[in-house]
C-alpha cells in the first residue's frame, strides 16, 4: 500500500465464501500511529458488513499491541491455534454493531 505516493506497508485480504479474511496488515513504523491502520480496518469492516459477512484474522499471541488494537475495533477472540496456541483467531461480526 502507498501513502502520498510512498510505499507505506502491506495489506493482504482474501475474500472467501461468506467471510473476509485479513491475512496481513503491516505499516512501516513511520506511518504507524496516524490512524491509517484504523481506516483500513474500518474499510474492511464496512465491506464485510455490506456483504453480510464476518471479518476474521489471526494475530500472534505475543503481539499484545495488535491484539489490543483489534479488540478496540470490536474484534473478539474465538479460538487459539498453532503450536502452543501461539495464534489467536479473532472475528468481527457486523451484527455486534447493533447490540
Amino acid at each position: 500500500m502507498t501513502v502520498d505516493g510512498t510505499d507505506a506497508g502491506v495489506l493482504v485480504v482474501e475474500y472467501r465464501a461468506l467471510e473476509v479474511y485479513l491475512g496481513r496488515i503491516e505499516l512501516h513504523p513511520h506511518y504507524q500511529g496516524r490512524g491509517i491502520g484504523a481506516q483500513l480496518l474500518q474499510s474492511l469492516i464496512d465491506t464485510a458488513a455490506q456483504r453480510g459477512w464476518d471479518l476474521i484474522l489471526d494475530v500472534l499471541a505475543i503481539n499484545t499491541r495488535a491484539h489490543a488494537f483489534y479488540q478496540r475495533h470490536g474484534f473478539r477472540e474465538v479460538a487459539r491455534h498453532g503450536e502452543n496456541n501461539r495464534k489467536i483467531r479473532m472475528r468481527f461480526t457486523h451484527r455486534h454493531t447493533n447490540e
